[in-house]
């Protein structure tokens, strides 16, 4: 009878022992296995799916070119083959002196998107003083347009007056024609002037016009610096949050069994059982 009861212990423990082989499988099968941490340099962190070393390497040091440096803390099968719900040791120090770098960085693009606002700032005083200036010679070339219209107007008069007392011959009608003559010279000269007067506002306003659009040019390009900088600026700030939460984290983190270690205490106590049953079946067979 107690060699019946000592053989279906025998069996429910070897059951046991093969129900639970995946365990011992899977850690034999680990690819990453960190090394101990006896200083607290390291911090580790869970794989999740879809994570490689040089994304994490970006994530926490910010340089995707650091993972070879992670076999430092932590053995690797094949490195490019990494699951979720394993284990990977982050130095400290790397992860500080990346944050220290993103820092300076950011501190950099911050000066950087303060100049840029100072040159829109700037840009934008000289399109307004464009823009005025530019109304001005509009102003003034309407003027003068005005005033050639008039000078025209007056010019016909005066032609209308000569045709009426072409055919006199007397004195008067003599002295007349000599003063409309005169008159007439006078007001070509101000034409001619009033030309002159023009063309070169024109030429003027040609020239603001093109300030003008080289001006609105810029200022659309700045605004398209200041964006793209603001948006990384915003990006590198969050990503160093979340690196200094997880250094913060990890000051009170410790490290946990690995499954392979779990498997070994496993392993340990059914071969502790086991050994306990082959020297309890041994006295009872001696004792009959």
């Amino acid at each position: 009878m107690k060699i019946i009861r000592g053989t279906l212990k025998l069996a429910l423990i070897l059951y046991i022992c093969a129900a639970l082989s995946g365990v011992y499988v899977l850690s034999a099968s680990a690819r990453i296995t960190p090394h101990a941490d006896d200083d607290g340099e390291t911090m580790l962190i869970t794989i999740v799916k879809g994570d490689t070393l040089w994304d994490l390497c970006q994530e926490h040091l910010k340089d995707p070119l650091q993972w070879r440096e992670l076999s430092k803390y932590n053995d690797f099968t094949n490195p490019h083959l990494i699951y979720p719900g394993e284990q990977l040791r982050i130095p400290i120090a790397m992860a500080k002196e990346a944050v220290d770098n993103a820092e300076d960085k950011l501190l950099q693009q911050q000066q950087e998107l303060e100049n840029l606002r100072a040159q829109l700032a700037e840009s934008e005083a000289t399109r307004d003083k464009l823009e005025a200036e530019i109304k001005g010679l509009n102003e003034s070339m309407d003027k003068l347009k005005a005033q050639l219209k008039a000078l025209e107007d007056s010019l016909k008069s005066q032609e209308k007056l000569m045709a009426a007392v072409k055919d006199s011959g007397d004195a008067v009608s003599s002295g007349l024609k000599k003063a409309i003559e005169a008159n007439k010279a006078a007001i070509l000269e101000k034409t001619a002037h009033l030309d002159e007067r023009l063309g070169a506002v024109s030429a003027m306003l040609e020239e603001q016009n093109t300030k003008a659009a080289g001006t609105h040019a810029a200022i659309e390009s700045i605004q398209a610096d200041v964006k793209t900088l603001l948006a990384q600026v915003e990006t590198n700030q969050k990503v160093i949050n979340e690196v200094k939460m997880i250094l913060e984290n990890a000051k009170g983190v410790h490290e946990e069994l690995s499954t392979g270690k779990r498997a070994l205490v496993f392993l340990t106590t059914v071969a502790a059982g086991i050994g306990w049953f082959a020297l309890n079946a041994i006295g009872g067979r001696s004792s009959e």
